[in-house]
């Protein structure tokens, strides 16, 4: 499915030594969008923790203090984890209180001076929003990957995949909103489509999956099919309820797998 295609690619992130965060959205999603957005912001500062070395940290820091100033505890209050990468700085409980009082704009720029400083085509940092059908309808948690992705300004360097159920929204769901606004100010965009196989793949999947030659399997794959549509998830599930229920089976005597 798609979030199985989406993480093949995260390891090759990853391999060249950037950072990947994600969230998987859901039915309680919603109306908390925005802060469930900016907690994966939080985990990755425990990333780069773990990913970089002492000199590596220390430059990080510097280049945090340099670009922040004395606003550095605006982005320790938006960010609480930041301060596993300098735990000599101490939030001030004053800044503490003032996280639920920023606005979105503010939160965008913090967001993207941060950015700027954390990534870059050395560190690249990938991005992956599931099921974003399920995000907030305002579409404020978008808004802000798009100042993210549309930042002008040279350092950052990220790469952002989003997910949906096509079935489940319609045209004026936020993310076609995003795309439209990417396109417009030149920010280049990949849409995929992830349909299900057709009965002619399927059968040729199958007969790869046990070992048998496609024109003996045709039979089975025609129901495989006509009980999934060719969806390769459900397609998976029904193939093991099959072997649960032992009408597919592998005998010993034929050497083969029957149903």
């Amino acid at each position: 499915g798609k979030t199985a295609v989406v993480k093949s690619v995260q390891p090759r992130v990853t391999a060249v030594g950037g950072y990947v965060i994600s969230h998987k959205f859901d039915a309680i999603s919603r109306g908390r969008s925005m802060s469930e957005v900016i907690s994966i912001f939080n985990d990755l500062c425990l990333l780069i923790r773990d990913r970089n070395s002492a000199k590596e940290l220390f430059e990080i820091v510097s280049k945090l203090i340099e670009v922040f100033g004395g606003n550095l505890s605006v982005l320790a209050s938006l960010l609480p984890n930041i301060q596993a990468l300098m735990p000599q700085f101490k939030i001030p409980s004053a800044a503490k209180e003032s996280v639920d009082q920023m606005n979105f704009n503010s939160v965008c720029f913090t967001l993207q001076l941060f950015m700027r400083v954390v990534s870059s085509g050395y560190r690249p940092l990938m991005i992956f929003l599931d099921d974003l059908q399920w995000a907030d309808g305002d579409g404020k948690c978008l808004d802000l990957i798009y100042s993210l992705l549309s930042d002008t300004a040279k350092g950052s360097c990220i790469f952002f995949v989003g997910s949906y159920r096509d079935n489940e929204i319609n045209q004026e769901h936020a993310v076609f909103t995003l795309m439209a606004e990417l396109d417009l100010c030149g920010v280049p965009s990949t849409t995929m489509r992830l349909a299900g196989l057709n009965e002619c793949d399927l059968n040729a999947m199958l007969a790869d999956s046990i070992r048998a030659f496609p024109r003996t399997t045709k039979s089975l794959s025609r129901i495989v099919y006509q009980k999934t549509n060719g969806n390769p998830y459900f397609v998976k599930a029904f193939l093991k309820s099959l072997v649960d229920r032992h009408i597919l089976n592998y005998s010993l005597r034929e050497r083969r797998w029957v149903w």
